[in-house]
């Protein structure tokens, strides 16, 4: 008998609304997912226009990424150290000289870069290993910024921080598991992946 009236109190738990704004649990899941998937499909967009060239293989494309776009960035970033709340970061323009400049290093990482924002959109969109790849993908973007020099609180340049910051969010919420694959994952996989 006690079985029965807590299965249904559990019951009768599930069907009330959550009393947040009065909008109930279905709009925020809406909003998370959207969101999710929204993030997903921009990386994916970019990785697509960066990677699939008509009429270059897939080595010319990166290879012209890499001379046109990542090595003047992080070029830049080394002879313009980024300033953090008035503090120059030398040290950071100095981890990326020695990490991202020598011998083959370039192609390679840029190749990376290249791949890492593909399988993140692939990632988001279907709400797969969301809470490591969204974290990553967050690092990744803060380096980014950092390397471009843009000051967090700008307005107009602050791209690269909205993505940051809706990256973690979607980390923290675990947002792969609302209508995600992450749903079904997270018994199989760590938390902090799933």
């Amino acid at each position: 008998m006690a079985a029965k009236k807590k299965a249904s109190r559990k019951k009768a738990a599930r069907r009330k609304p959550a009393s947040s704004g009065g909008g109930g649990v279905w709009p925020a899941m809406l909003g998370i997912t959207a969101l999710r998937v929204f993030t997903g499909a921009v990386f994916l967009g970019v990785a697509h226009w960066k990677l699939i060239k008509p009429g270059l293989p897939l080595k010319e494309t990166i290879v012209r990424f890499t001379e046109l776009d990542y090595l003047p960035l992080v070029q830049h970033a080394v002879l313009n150290p980024p300033e953090v709340f008035g503090t120059k970061w030398s040290w950071f323009s100095d981890l990326l000289e020695s990490v991202a400049l020598g011998g083959n290093a370039p192609y390679v990482i840029a190749g990376a870069v290249l791949f890492f924002e593909a399988l993140l959109g692939i990632s988001l969109i279907l709400g797969a290993c969301v809470r490591l790849m969204a974290f990553l993908g967050a690092i990744l973007i803060a380096v980014m910024g950092l390397a471009k020099g843009l000051f967090f609180l700008t307005v107009t340049q602050g791209t690269n921080w909205y993505l940051v910051m809706i990256l973690l969010a979607l980390s923290l919420m675990a947002a792969g598991r609302i209508w995600g694959l992450d749903s079904r994952l997270r018994h199989r996989l760590p938390g902090w992946i799933a």
